[in-house]
């Protein structure tokens, strides 16, 4: 009820301005509307949509964090109420479009009689000129995001495609640009009929994809079951979760509030205390804590600088090693520093840029108005990883499936890389045990021991990738427990540092502890021991106890206290 009454004053609001040919910037971004009346009509089709079968021989939707070749933006020409058309342009930075030419390509949707125009406006930067593709097509508006298709993996050959849906605006143009790129890039396109925006969808490559639960408003003709199974034929998702929206704005889109940064670590917003949302956001941050990720383990969730005003630090596009996050200017940009940090935290190895812009908005910013293309021809490395806490055990299997898409390039190499106690990496060949499988044994791995570890495979191309994507400065982390079962937790016992972040003193605070003798490390990202705070103390000499930590590097580190019968593990940075 209370959404329909938002929609209902939010169009009594602007009725007035309906005779107008545009609404103003930031009524556009707030709501992704080029003019009022739209809102009347937001869930009108102004095509028809042509469903087709689903794909058939396995299906899988790619990831954003995947390898990419390029990104979708678009140059826009809008068509005046009065007749006749006037140039609007790139609604991004040209900085921004530089900056990714310098090393993937940049497909530009705009026709081809103003081709020339956004040549002159791409000349005012460093643009790297032979990474500019353009696809003559007309747009109506800017929010690529929304309308590009989903790119997914299917059939026995590993062959990329498109899974085109009605777009949830009425918009010609827009809607048939899946259509387009499918021609374009000559794919197959599957149409399905699920009405969605690519703003609010993501998925982590692995089964799972999350929405808020607009989904089930803009599809009132579909049931639970029948959502579900739609994104299962089509995208290959086996767990579609669709969630409320803490922003409780009308946009009501995923990427305006969180993020999946990989597999297993998803990026939520976070408000002051003092707004009225504070606890929205923070029961989403623990729903997202105590999901189970497609690799087994529960989400990592990192918090972004406070969302006020213009700040959308979630809504950042991964686009290889690189992360384009939306910066602020003017005095909200008192937070860029902040957000930076987060993501660094998050995504150690990653280079992360900001991208100043007057116009980023909290519901309109750089992921809205751009999109990725994947590599078609894809090294991929399927992995499931060993982590957290595991048993002593005489061996370690690691197993991987690794292939080309299109089976274009035949495999050449897949190595093991490991690390035992933060020591220097070590590598050692996997071997091919059949079709795309690799697998290798270890048994030097001993008890109470960090490893670290990732793949690395080459092929043929020769093209080489690493799992995880960025290999070795954030690698798959596991510690090998000495007893013959995983360490007892108490309920509600932890140990926490504080401050966190913290500059020269550590202090840490503990709850329910067993009355035990601990050891007490601290790790670095790399499972590197860089402190040993104490070998064998008492339990109750834990509280507030002071820990020099002025010799430690910046960075995040983790913290681990063990007995005999417990374990546990905390994490602060030091700045």
């Amino acid at each position: 009820m209370k959404k329909i009454i938002l929609s209902f004053l939010l169009i009594s609001s602007i009725s007035g301005l309906i005779a107008q040919e545009v609404l103003s910037p930031e009524l556009q971004s707030k709501y992704h509307i080029k003019n009022a009346s739209e809102l009347n009509n937001l869930y009108a089709r102004s095509k028809a949509f042509e469903s087709t079968p689903p794909p058939e021989g396995g299906v899988r939707n790619i990831a954003e964090f995947e390898r990419n070749q390029g990104v979708i933006v678009s140059y826009l020409i809008s068509e005046s109420w009065g007749g006749g058309t006037y140039v609007e342009g790139f609604k991004i930075p040209i900085d921004l479009i530089a900056n990714l030419s310098q090393s993937v390509l940049v497909y530009i949707l705009c026709p081809l009689d103003y081709q020339s125009n956004a040549n002159t406006d791409l000349e005012t930067a460093d643009v790297n000129f032979s990474n500019i593709v353009f696809i003559d097509a007309w747009t109506d508006s800017e929010w690529t995001r929304d309308y590009s298709p989903w790119f997914i993996e299917y059939s026995e050959n590993n062959c990329v495609g498109i899974v085109n849906f009605p777009y949830n605006r009425p918009r010609p143009y827009d809607n048939d640009i899946p259509i387009v790129l499918g021609e374009y890039f000559n794919m197959d396109v599957f149409g399905m009929n699920l009405t969605e925006t690519g703003g609010n969808y993501m998925t982590d490559g692995m089964g799972i994809s999350a929405s808020c639960d607009l989904v089930y408003t803009e599809n009132p003709d579909l049931n639970q079951t029948e959502v579900a199974n739609l994104a299962s034929d089509y995208l290959g998702v086996s767990e579609y979760w669709l969630v409320p929206d803490p922003l409780d704005d009308y946009i009501e889109h995923i990427d305006c509030w969180g993020k999946f940064l990989d597999v297993d670590k998803m990026l939520v917003a976070s408000v002051p205390a003092s707004d009225s949302r504070f606890a929205d956001f923070e029961a989403m941050a623990d729903y997202w804590a105590n999901q189970t990720s497609s690799y087994g383990n529960k989400f990592k969730v990192y918090r972004t600088a406070w969302m006020v005003d213009k700040n959308a630090y979630t809504n950042s596009l991964i686009m290889n090693n690189k992360v384009f996050v939306p910066f602020n200017t003017g005095s909200q940009g008192a937070y860029n520093d902040a957000a930076a940090s987060v993501y660094e935290e998050a995504m150690p190895g990653y280079e992360i840029i900001g991208i100043p812009y007057a116009n980023w908005y909290s519901t309109d910013a750089l992921h809205c108005r751009t999109h990725e293309v994947p590599d078609f021809e894809m090294l991929r490395i399927l992995h499931y990883p060993t982590l957290d806490t595991v048993d002593f055990q005489d061996t370690y299997e690691f197993n991987a499936d690794v292939y080309t898409f299109n089976n274009v390039e035949t495999i050449s190499s897949v190595k093991f890389y490991y690390s035992v106690n933060g020591a220097a990496f070590q590598q050692t060949e996997m071997s091919n045990t059949s079709g795309n499988n690799y697998s290798i044994s270890m048994d030097s791995f001993n008890e109470n021991e960090t490893i670290s570890y990732y793949i690395e495979a080459t092929n043929s191309a020769p093209k080489t990738e690493t799992h995880p994507f960025i290999g070795e400065p954030d690698p798959h982390v596991f510690y090998i427990d000495n007893s013959t079962q995983n360490p007892k937790t108490l309920n509600n016992s932890y140990v926490k540092a504080f401050p966190n972040p913290a500059n020269d003193e550590l202090y840490l605070i503990t709850n329910n502890l067993e009355p035990d003798n601990y050891s007490c490390e601290i790790f670095d990202q790399q499972g590197k021991l860089v402190l040993i705070i104490s070998s064998n103390f008492y339990s109750s000499e834990w509280d507030l106890r002071r820990i020099d930590i002025s010799n430690l590097k910046s960075g995040l580190y983790f913290v681990r206290a063990s007995s005999e019968n417990q374990l546990i593990t905390t994490k602060f940075i030091k700045l």
